[in-house]
């Protein structure tokens, strides 16, 4: 087993600092949310159920929860190409991976509209029973942010209407485009197996539009990299659906767009348009985080942040100049937000704050590594930081010292980075994957049952290597696939 702190040591670690900064009141409070860390997890939302097989097993010492394996030597492995499908025109290509899709959308070569046409097509080509993967995980999500519908989706269509007329044009026509071929012509609201065009726009929106994702990234580089250049990592925790269906329709997704444009590559979910994570032709990566306030969710007369990213990548050369558009736009943003955002020079958090109610700050800005933190945490690493579901910087709403899912994350982050003077990509690997799958505690883990994927950037090699979730559920030390973007 490596050296560090254990468990034991973090969780006093941890519950000293929140003593300092909420007293002792709150400071019980994280001591039963602790320790339900080392047990298995109470009754949660349907969603966030672990697989049965995982349920009722024996309390373990909290020692054994804990994966020490190095990915030291263990180079991440290129997958060989199993089918290949194009459309007639030749606008879509997709190839079927073991753990994932690779396509590709040539906008270099066609209209907006006619792309999505031809991925629609493809996609049926492929064969894939895509209603099967897709339409169950969206009621999930549409029971979990309307549980009191009973059938009457009117609400929800509703909200597409108003999120689909802030969508940049040339999006929508391709976002158009896919819904009308993949659906077939089938209009409404109605979970029987078959995919409607509302469902289909429906899948393209839902951080905005449903829910957010719960996610961590980190970043390292400098004095705290054995290259001395950049490590990006980002964890994606995703509903993965009620039998890990969306598992089997991992995609990674390249967007080759014409002249004064830049082109850029999606990691996300097969068929799903938007952008949760991306990197450009400029070396510029970006990936949110929710950052959700609890307050009255807001999107009439608002845009879908994930649309307006994936607009970003495609017209920013740097990481300074998408991060600062993406800060000057969030009150037009339907959920508040972080995004870290990268280039080979520089690495920033967009603390995007879309709520304007009188319970929040209102603050918005880009955080580096100099950004003065609220009071009560501290980050302890040089060159250096991490990102998880709360603002950090000084005057922003503070979710993240009275909301014990962030705060332990945060803490567990901060004491893992620490363990070495100089981190590889290896031992980034290795924190992100540390935690056992035999121990179930939802979003206090930094790798949990909710992992869909994991993404780890490294740009003194220009390489991205990448742990697909299988629909087998997650593993513990996963295995990294290498991938071209």
């Amino acid at each position: 087993m490596a050296d560090g702190p254990g468990v034991v040591e973090q969780l006093y670690f941890v519950i000293r600092v929140w003593k300092e900064k909420n007293g002792m009141r709150k400071c019980i409070l994280l001591l039963c949310v602790s320790l339900m860390l080392t047990a298995c997890s109470a009754d949660e939302p349907d969603y966030n159920v672990p697989p049965a097989a995982n349920m009722g097993t024996e309390l373990k010492a909290v020692d054994t929860t804990l994966v020490m394996e190095s990915y030291d030597g263990e180079e991440a492995k290129t997958e060989e190409t199993l089918e290949t499908y194009s459309s007639k025109d030749g606008l879509c290509v997709i190839e079927k991976k073991p753990s994932y899709y690779e396509v590709w959308l040539y906008h270099d070569q066609g209209e907006p509209y006619a792309v999505g046409r031809a991925y629609a097509e493809t996609i049926l080509e492929a064969g894939r029973d895509y209603a099967a993967v897709l339409e169950p995980y969206l009621y999930e999500n549409i029971d979990s942010a309307f549980p009191n519908l009973d059938g009457e989706y009117t609400p929800v269509v509703d909200r597409i209407n108003l999120l689909k007329g802030q969508i940049p044009e040339a999006y929508l026509q391709e976002l158009e485009g896919f819904a009308e071929g993949l659906s077939g012509g089938i209009k409404g609201m109605e979970c029987d197996g078959r995919l409607s065009y509302e469902e289909v726009l429906l899948a393209s929106m839902v951080p905005d539009c449903l829910r957010g994702t719960n996610c961590s990234a980190l970043s390292v580089w400098g004095e705290k990299s054995v290259s001395g250049e950049r490590i990006v990592s980002r964890t994606m925790d995703w509903p993965m659906g009620s039998v890990n269906q969306m598992c089997t329709a991992q995609a990674v997704t390249h967007y080759v767009m014409g002249e004064g444009k830049n082109s850029y590559t999606s990691v996300s979910v097969l068929g799903m348009l938007d952008v949760l994570t991306g990197i450009n032709e400029k070396g510029v990566f970006a990936a949110m985080l929710d950052a959700g306030s609890g307050n009255d969710y807001v999107c009439e007369g608002k845009k879908c942040y994930s649309f307006a990213l994936r607009y970003a990548l495609e017209n920013m050369n740097d990481a300074r100049s998408l991060g600062e558009y993406m800060v000057a736009e969030s009150k037009n943003f339907t959920f508040s937000h972080n995004i870290i955002v990268t280039d080979e020079k520089d690495c920033f958090v967009a603390e995007d704050c879309a709520d304007e109610s009188e319970f929040s700050t209102g603050q918005s800005l880009l955080r580096d590594k100099d950004t003065q933190l609220m009071d009560g945490i501290s980050w302890d690493q040089p060159d250096s930081l991490c990102v998880v579901n709360a603002f950090q910087a000084e005057g922003a709403d503070d979710h993240l010292t009275v909301n014990g899912d962030n705060y332990i994350r945060f803490c567990k982050y901060n004491a893992w980075v620490g363990e070495k003077e100089r981190l590889s990509v290896a031992d980034v690997k290795s924190i992100v994957t540390r935690e056992s799958t035999e121990r179930y505690s939802g979003y206090h883990d930094i790798y949990s049952y909710l992992t869909y994927h994991i993404i780890i950037l490294d740009y003194a090699t220009g390489e991205m290597d990448i742990a697909f979730t299988g629909p087998e559920g997650v593993v513990d030390h996963p295995a990294f696939t290498k991938v071209s973007y």
